[in-house]
């Protein structure tokens, strides 16, 4: 990943985040809090990212919660609990115990980044070294490591007989999950400057659908990595770098036959998977993951704006514009609420039918870089810190 690359990351999180004037100072709407979620644990995972742009989202996987540090600590705590099961250190190859883990602060970090997945039975997740790694759900045990070339920035994807990784340098790569030996490699065009991070691939029976930093959605094939289609949905424009930025850094979303994708810079469109033809586009742009649930569509865009739209069609139902330039987290559906967090560590809560504000609570002083996880039941929060929230329905 070039400098550029990473300049352009940091203005943009300045630009989002309400920088532009010093006297100026962002202030939370008022809510009435109709509700107080119920605190299930909490626990420290390990250092978080600290001040890294790095997306370590959490998992839930068969009653289990696992996370991740940046510096290469991965723990399994039970999901009802909060009993740490073990931890594994990427650094030193090993599963280490709980007193030895208090005493293994390092200054070396293994950069791991763009969270965890899971796919064949291994737990899954990449490194900004260029590493992808397969453990043992159950014990931790490291069962291959596999190098790819360039930065593993979002989480790898499994599915259809292999899992991939879209790399920070512009390969996508497909791994045997066997072994992690690599069935091929496809590689991207990227411009001169990108936000840093890259999109989640999408594994569809035959294909693998991807956005790119040149502001383009395509499928490939799963057999041999040969691009299928390719659409542009953001062109460069402006008279700056900054202003041409067109990533597709949000993963996208398929369903039946439908892909949906969105830009930094660009638009929001459904597209026909098996041929790219466009269905419809609307005038939204955005970094930031989607959220899916039934025939609605939940985007935060670029600047913090939350807004509802019905999939079949881009009709908008609803938007919530108060909390713009706080710089928000992805939406996660939770039961009836739509939520997120931001950067000051604050849960948002908003009635997903209506977009009304229901609830607001700070759980985390660091911050929340990442979208709560959850599996209906439970929802998951981690920190820029590393710090692990589990809360119930309320």
């Amino acid at each position: 990943m070039s400098m550029r690359t990473i300049v352009a990351s940091a203005l943009v999180l300045m630009l989002l985040g309400g920088c532009s004037s010093k006297k100026e100072k962002l202030v939370l709407p008022s809510v009435n809090n109709q509700f107080e979620p119920v605190l299930a644990w909490d626990h420290t995972a390990a250092d978080g990212v600290q001040h890294f742009d790095s997306s370590l989202r959490p998992l839930i996987l068969d009653g289990k919660l696992y996370a991740a540090s940046r510096t290469g600590l991965i723990s399994a705590f039970e999901l009802d609990s909060g009993k740490r099961v073990w931890t594994y250190d990427t650094r030193r190859d090993s599963v280490i115990g709980f007193w030895r883990l208090l005493s293994n602060r390092s200054n070396t970090t293994a950069r791991v980044s763009g969270g965890l997945s899971h796919g064949f039975g291994h737990l899954l997740f990449g490194t900004e070294n260029g590493e992808v790694i397969a453990l043992d759900p159950a014990t931790g045990d490291r069962r291959w490591t596999s190098k790819v070339p360039g930065e593993v920035l979002a989480a790898p994807a499994a599915g259809d007989g292999m899992i991939v990784v879209n790399t920070g340098s512009g390969f996508i790569v497909a791994l045997n999950p066997a072994d992690g030996s690599q069935r091929w490699a496809y590689e991207q065009e990227l411009p001169a400057l990108t936000i840093r991070g890259v999109a989640e691939p999408s594994i569809v029976p035959g294909g693998v659908v991807f956005g790119s930093g040149s502001g383009k959605v395509g499928v490939l094939i799963s057999e041999h990595g040969l691009p299928a289609w390719e659409e542009v949905i953001a062109t460069p424009q402006g008279a700056t770098d900054l202003a041409r930025l067109v990533d597709v850094d949000a993963r996208p979303l398929v369903v039946g036959n439908t892909v949906y994708a969105i830009a930094y810079n660009g638009e929001l469109v459904a597209l026909e998977l098996n041929s790219g033809r466009t269905l419809w586009k609307r005038d939204y742009a955005s970094f930031r993951n989607m959220a899916l649930a039934d025939t609605v569509l939940y985007i935060v865009d670029s600047v913090g704006r939350v807004h509802a739209l019905d999939r079949r069609n881009g009709q908008e139902l609803w938007s919530q514009t108060a909390l713009e330039r706080h710089f928000l987290t992805p939406p996660t559906v939770f039961g009836d609420y739509l939520v997120f967090g931001d950067s000051k560590g604050h849960l948002h809560w908003l009635d997903r039918r209506s977009g009304d504000m229901v609830a607001r609570h700070q759980f985390h002083r660091s911050g929340m870089y990442v979208a709560p996880v959850t599996n209906g039941e439970y929802l998951v929060l981690q920190s820029r810190n590393g710090e692990l929230v589990v809360l119930r329905q309320p």
